[in-house]
Formats: C-alpha cells, sequence, structure tokens
C-alpha cells in the first residue's frame, strides 16, 4: 500500500515538471512596469546649419540648454513647413550637448529627406513629440519664403550659420562649420538677411524732437519780418510726424488750465520734421501754421513744453524758478542773444548768437537763474 502510495505522489510531480517546462506563462517573471520620463523639451533650440557642401556634408544641428539628457524620439523639424526629420528612440542628445543630424535629401541613413541651400531663402522649424504636445520649439529663417542671394560668405566646402554663444546667442555665419561640437566664432560675421531667430535685431530709428531755440528778441528770420520764435529740432535717426503734438506755456494767469498752462500751439495737420531739420514757429501768432500765440520774453521767467500726441511731454525749457504756479519775475536782459542748445540739438542751455532755422553756434555765456537739469 505505501509503494502504491509513493508512486502515485511521484507520478504527480512529474506531471506538473514537465507543466511547467511546457507552459510558456510558468515560472516567467513579472515585467518591471517602464519609467516614463517626462523631458523639458523646451531646451532644446537650433544650434548649427550648414547648406554648403555636398549632400552628406550639409547638417543641421540641435542643442540642450538643460540640465537633463533627452530622448528625441517624436521631436521633429520642417524644412520651408515640411516635414524634414523625425526623431528615433534611442537618439539622445546629451545635457549642454550637440546632436547632428548630417545628410541632406536622405543621403546619409539618419539625415533629413530635404535640401538645404546656402544660397537660397530657408525656414527650418524644431517641435517637440505630437504626443507632447507638438509645441514649436524655435525657427531659423533666412529671407522670404522663395527667394534667393548670394551665399553671404559659404563657400562649397565649408561654414554655417551659428549660435554664439551655442544655443543662446545669435545667428552668425561662422567660416568652419562644427557639426556635433561647440559652435567655432573665429571670423564670425553677420548676416542681414536672417529674420528673427535670437539674432540682434536692428534698434528700431526714432525721431527726437526737442526744444533747440527760443528767442525772446525780434530778429529777422526766413523772409519774414522781425519777430520772436521758438526752433524746434530733430536730433533722431528717424522723420517725426507732430500729429497731434502741442506746447504749452505756463502762466499764473493762464485759462486753458486755470493757473497752470495755455496750449499755444497745435501742430497743423501733416506736420512733419526730417531727420536734422529745424521747424521756427513765430511768437504771437494768430494761426498755428504760423507759430504759438503767445509772447516770449528776454527779460523775464518763461515755462515752455513741447508734449507730444499721447500727452507725455517729451522737452521743456526753463528759466527762472520752475514752481507751481509759475512766476514770470524779472530777470537780466541779453538783447543779442537767443537761449539755445551748446551743442546743437543735445546740449544744455546757454546764450548763443540767433539762428533760426540752422544750427546753433558757440556759447556767449550762461542763462542767469537757469534752473538745475
Amino acid at each position: 500500500m505505501k509503494k502504491i502510495l509513493f508512486a502515485a505522489l511521484a507520478l504527480v510531480a512529474l506531471n506538473a515538471c514537465v507543466k511547467d517546462e511546457l507552459d510558456p506563462n510558468a515560472l516567467v517573471p513579472e515585467k518591471e512596469p517602464e519609467v516614463v520620463v517626462n523631458y523639458d523639451y523646451t531646451q532644446l533650440v537650433l544650434n548649427e546649419l550648414s547648406g554648403a557642401g555636398e549632400d552628406n556634408e550639409k547638417f543641421i544641428e540641435i542643442y540642450n540648454k538643460g540640465t537633463q539628457d533627452i530622448d528625441l524620439e517624436g521631436v521633429t523639424i520642417n524644412k520651408d513647413e515640411e516635414l524634414s526629420w523625425t526623431g528615433k528612440k534611442g537618439q539622445v542628445i546629451k545635457a549642454k550637448g550637440c546632436f547632428a543630424i548630417v545628410g541632406a535629401k536622405g543621403s546619409t541613413p539618419d539625415g533629413f529627406s530635404s535640401g538645404f541651400s546656402a544660397k537660397k531663402s530657408v525656414i527650418v522649424e524644431l517641435f517637440a513629440p505630437e504626443a507632447k504636445g507638438g509645441a514649436k520649439l524655435d525657427t531659423f529663417q533666412r529671407g522670404e519664403k522663395g527667394s534667393a542671394w548670394g551665399d553671404q560668405g559659404l563657400d562649397n566646402n565649408k561654414g554655417s550659420w551659428s549660435r554664439l554663444p551655442d544655443g543662446t546667442g545669435a545667428f552668425m555665419i561662422t567660416p568652419t562649420a562644427t557639426p556635433g561640437a561647440a559652435n567655432n566664432g573665429e571670423g564670425a560675421v553677420a548676416d542681414p538677411t536672417l529674420v528673427g531667430n535670437g539674432a540682434a535685431p536692428e534698434p528700431a530709428k526714432e525721431a527726437k524732437v526737442v526744444f533747440n531755440e527760443l528767442c525772446g528778441n525780434k530778429v529777422e528770420w526766413g523772409g519774414n519780418p522781425a519777430n520772436k520764435f521758438i526752433e524746434l529740432y530733430n536730433a533722431g535717426e528717424a522723420a517725426g510726424n507732430l500729429a497731434g503734438w502741442t506746447i504749452r506755456k505756463y502762466a499764473a494767469d493762464a485759462a486753458d488750465v486755470a493757473g497752470k498752462y495755455d496750449i499755444v500751439w497745435v501742430a497743423p495737420e501733416n506736420t512733419t520734421i526730417a531727420v536734422d531739420a529745424y521747424i521756427v514757429l513765430g511768437a504771437d501768432a494768430t494761426d498755428y501754421a504760423d507759430g504759438f500765440t503767445a509772447g516770449l520774453s528776454a527779460k523775464k521767467g518763461v515755462k515752455f513744453e513741447l508734449v507730444n500726441d499721447k500727452g507725455v511731454v517729451v522737452d521743456k525749457f526753463v528759466r527762472g524758478a520752475d514752481v507751481d504756479p509759475f512766476g514770470e519775475e524779472s530777470l537780466p536782459e541779453n538783447k543779442s542773444a537767443s537761449f539755445s542748445r551748446v551743442p546743437n540739438g543735445t546740449g544744455e542751455w546757454a546764450y548763443a548768437v540767433p539762428t533760426p532755422g540752422a544750427a546753433n553756434g558757440e556759447s556767449t555765456g550762461v542763462i542767469e537763474n537757469e534752473p538745475e537739469a
């Protein structure tokens, strides 16, 4: 009986072993859960691009500004608004490192599918993976779509557009291409055909209209009879449109703003002033086309403000104590000079020989009781 029981148990054990060996699900360890990494794709930028050389030498380089290595799976690049490259799993860009995609028109296994010319306009855009929102990360643009020009110093064998410094600077033309390595800024020059791309923009040129000369003595100017005047000057780099600009004169008996000031000039419609040009306004005018509707004394305190179309005071001239209400107290008279900026357009106020409509001359003296700047 014992022998029969032992044999039965042995048979059960044997069957169990055979089942484990044949069952593909038996004794298989459980898979560890896949680790999901949330990459900061906003740290990726276009860093260097070369359209010189043969197709298998042209490249687009990405830079990682962050402190985390990033797998480029799903990251895409469009060239002229058409998909040109998609990153593959395992293509990793190191923190503070570069990843070069070398080979245009698919001339290398991991290259990009489009062409790329150093002599034509181009728009290259870098995008995060579609599965992560597909946000645009960076753009390189040269000229307008479809335009063409010379190679701007890029020859047929070398050269590229490189951010200087890597990852953050403006794109410059660099004679030496460095795919996958730090950019070489030796001999770098600007490319005026670039649009944006972190390139340092040309500062906007603006007008800078100021009071330049005020004369409380009657002098002849511009074919007019002897008259006192205020001269405006454009010391900026662009013509100025004075539509909506005004001049106001301060006086204790002012009516426009009681006890403060009167508006004594409103720029006539279409009034403009060219760069390095003058507008001379005569005193006691009845029409703004002829000048300002107030007097101007050489022997009293005076205060005028120049106000732009947004109501901002852009310049003022004060002789005497700048108090509220302003008082026209008696002051010494200089019968042979104007109140003039010396040097012309930019300097401090001084006495100088009257020069209506022309550059101011040298100082002939200090204006008495002139307030501190």
